[in-house]
C-alpha cells in the first residue's frame, strides 16, 4: 500500500515567526508539506496560483491586498483549494462573511498549536471548523438576514448613509443629497460603526463590500 500523500499547504502571514511556528507545528503533527509562505495578499496569490497547495492558511489582516480582496481573488481562481482564515481579532460578523465567501475554517490566531492542526485534517477531509463560542452569534446574524437582508441588520437608510461615506463624501455633502440634516447623518453614521464594530472609514469600506 502506497504512503498517504502529504497535505500540501501555504501559509500567509505578515509576521515571519508566525508562519515559521506554524509551519513547524504542522510538519511535526501531521502529515503537510509546506509548500510556500508569504507575507503579503500579493504574494500569498502569486504563490498559491504558482504551487497550486491544497491548503492556504491565511490572515485576514492580510494587506497589499487586503485579506478580504486575496480571498475572493483566490476563490475565483483555485476553487478547488481550501482556505482557513486566522484572526487576531475577529468579530462574528467576519467569521459569518469569510465562510460566505468561501472559506472552509475560521479561527483565532491565539488558538493552541492543536488547533490549527485539526483545523488542517479537517479542511483536508472536507469539513470545516469554527470555534463553538461564534456558534450562537451565527444564529442572530440569520436574523438580521431574515429580517433586514444584510448580516449587520443595517436599515435601508444606513446603508445608503454607508454607501455614501465611503464613497468620500463628506457629511455635510451625504445630509444635502439624501434631504436629511447634519445631524442624521451623524447619528445613522455612529448607528453603523456600534452594529458592525467598525473603528475606522476603512473598516466601513470592507463592510461596503460585504453586502
Amino acid at each position: 500500500m502506497s504512503e498517504e500523500s502529504a497535505i500540501r499547504v501555504v501559509i500567509a502571514d505578515s509576521h515571519e515567526i508566525v508562519r515559521e511556528g506554524i509551519a513547524n507545528r504542522l510538519v511535526a503533527s501531521c502529515n503537510v508539506e509546506i509548500v510556500g509562505q508569504a507575507s503579503d495578499g500579493y504574494t500569498a496569490i502569486k504563490v498559491c496560483r504558482s504551487c497550486r497547495p491544497d491548503i492556504l492558511l491565511m490572515d485576514l489582516s492580510l494587506q497589499r491586498p487586503s485579506g478580504a480582496e486575496t480571498l475572493s481573488k483566490l476563490r475565483s481562481t483555485l476553487s478547488d483549494m481550501k482556505i482557513v482564515v486566522l484572526s487576531s481579532d475577529a468579530t462574528t460578523s467576519d467569521a459569518f462573511s469569510t465562510l460566505a465567501a468561501g472559506a472552509v475554517a475560521f479561527m483565532p490566531k491565539q488558538a493552541r498549536g492543536i488547533h490549527f492542526v485539526n483545523a488542517i485534517r479537517a479542511a483536508s477531509e472536507g469539513y470545516t471548523l469554527l470555534p463553538t463560542e461564534y456558534l450562537a452569534e451565527f444564529v442572530s446574524l440569520r436574523r438580521n438576514i431574515t429580517r433586514t437582508g444584510n448580516i449587520y441588520g443595517l436599515s435601508p437608510r444606513e446603508i445608503e448613509i454607508l454607501e455614501a461615506c465611503t464613497s468620500g463624501q463628506k457629511t455635510k455633502e451625504v445630509a444635502e443629497n439624501l434631504s436629511i440634516s447634519v445631524r442624521t447623518v451623524e447619528t445613522h453614521r455612529n448607528s453603523i460603526y456600534r452594529k458592525t464594530n467598525s473603528r475606522s472609514l476603512s473598516d466601513l469600506s470592507r463592510i461596503v463590500n460585504q453586502l
